[in-house]
């Protein structure tokens, strides 16, 4: 209430990430500490009680800092951390000897390295883990080439992770921000030298972040990142990437014969991390919210949420069993939009539903609807950092796209600050008349025609 008093509810609303909120006094949980060290590395800490610490060190890369001679690259460091480093062929029993928990993760625009184990063993960890970073094996690249290539065609992911990989790729299909996460074709060419170049071009000191979470002073942190990573130098500065073309389009892969569920993911152009309708673009998507037929606690038939209960009760004639509105944030641009599957006479309906669903809120969203959306995202929200390597992550995000850490109170203030007409307002300058990338699976002999769907995106109002 404190800064609600200093700041208009609007400004608040559409107040940049850069800008502070709220003052330190006002947090009622531990702040985060931000420092750099003397080459540029980013250091941030949140100092918590209990006995499990979790480091991790955040990579300014992944998928995306790849080129057509480096493509693929960023995967065959994930599958190369199992093979420990230069230093430590034996990383994987080293990890197990310390009692930790080690994941590493290739992402589209960030790699991941993180560490959770107990608080006496935070300086081997640490070691461990920033010579994993910065000392990957490509001594043993060419000898497990042939085994992460053919470890490729044995993935078994959802069709929800498969969908949303092929949205990328028709919507983004002019940037690497679109090459699939799933078949990395690129392997297949990848040289060491090229590998190499990736881990130079990278893991430098003005793209990584170091996080951790738990009984763990700042200053020993800094110490130990001095002593191991003091000596990284920083990557040229480029004049930075070229914003991706959204690229309205279908993607789609008709099989009649694969049973009786389609699955569709439609997708329209969001906003990016620091982008001052992001926390407005977090509620839409919760306003949508998902659903499962037959699943849960609250029927979905007198569900609060309109695009709930109008699938649920109109079942009788077929709908969606299940769908799930996602949004997703990159450095310069956004995805919004929803998964579903339904039954493959239900696809007509399905669609429609969720476009009706989406294009309300340009137009008569509810008051009554966003305040229960707001109690949903905070729950979900803060529900997510229930342990120490969740938070960890979730602060050497933002240290990364933000600059700094948003305190749960500045969250919780920026979100209140949000009401139906700001929320119209959000949605009518971003998804109302706007391009729609759509990829869809299965027996989809009910799919409108692509100029159908996009006549969807708006209404005709006199």
């Amino acid at each position: 209430m404190f800064a609600r008093r200093l700041i208009p509810k609007q400004t608040l609303a559409r107040r940049a990430f850069s800008q502070l909120v709220t003052e330190p006094a006002t947090w009622n949980s531990p702040a985060a500490v931000i420092s750099h060290l003397s080459n540029g590395v980013k250091v941030v800490t949140r100092e918590t009680s209990g006995d499990a610490v979790s480091m991790g060190i955040y990579v300014d890369g992944g998928h995306r800092a790849e080129t057509a001679a480096t493509a693929g690259s960023a995967y065959t460091l994930q599958e190369l951390s199992r093979t420990g480093t230069k230093t430590r062929p034996n990383l994987v029993s080293d990890v197990e000897s310390l009692g930790g928990v080690l994941n590493v993760s290739a992402g589209r625009e960030t790699n991941s390295y993180s560490l959770s184990l107990g608080r006496g063993e935070v300086k081997a960890g640490f070691k461990l883990l920033a010579d994993l970073a910065t000392n990957p094996n490509l001594e043993a690249f060419d000898g497990k080439k042939s085994e992460i290539t053919s470890n490729l065609g044995q993935l078994e992911l959802p069709t929800r992770d498969i969908l949303l990989d092929r949205l990328h790729l028709c919507a983004f299909r002019d940037s690497s921000l679109g090459v699939s996460k799933i078949e990395q074709e690129g392997v297949v060419t990848l040289s060491k030298a090229a590998l190499a170049s990736y881990v130079s071009d990278t893991v430098a000191a003005n793209k990584l972040v170091i996080a951790a979470d738990g009984p763990v002073k700042h200053s020993e942190i800094v110490a130990l990142a001095e002593e191991s990573l003091g000596k990284l130098k920083q990557a040229p500065t480029s004049a930075g990437t070229e914003k991706p073309y959204f690229v309205g389009a279908e993607l789609i892969y008709r099989n009649d014969e694969m049973g009786p569920t389609a699955y569709m993911a439609v997708g329209m152009e969001g906003v990016s991390w620091r982008s001052p309708d992001a926390v407005t673009f977090m509620l839409m998507a919760q306003i949508i919210g998902s659903y499962k037929k037959d699943a849960g606690l609250m029927p979905g038939k007198i569900s609060g949420n309109r695009v709930t209960n109008n699938i649920a009760n109109k079942m009788s004639v077929g709908c969606a069993d299940e769908y799930e509105c996602f949004n997703i944030f990159y450095k310069d641009t956004g995805l919004f939009g929803f998964y579903a599957a339904c039954d493959e006479v239900a696809v007509e309906h399905c669609f429609g539903e969720m476009m009706l669903g989406i294009n309300m809120l340009s137009f008569s969203v509810t008051d009554e609807e966003v305040e229960r959306a707001k109690r949903e995202l905070k729950r979900s929200y803060f529900s997510q950092l229930d342990s120490s390597a969740a938070s960890c992550a979730d602060i050497g995000t933002q240290a990364m796209h933000y600059g700094r850490v948003m305190p749960p109170a500045e969250f919780t203030l920026r979100l209140d600050a949000i009401d139906a007409e700001e929320v119209k307002r959000v949605a009518y300058s971003h998804l109302n008349d706007a391009e729609l990338s759509v990829t869809a699976l299965g027996p989809l002999h009910g799919l409108p025609p692509y100029f159908e769907m996009r006549r969807s995106t708006y209404f005709h109002r006199y």
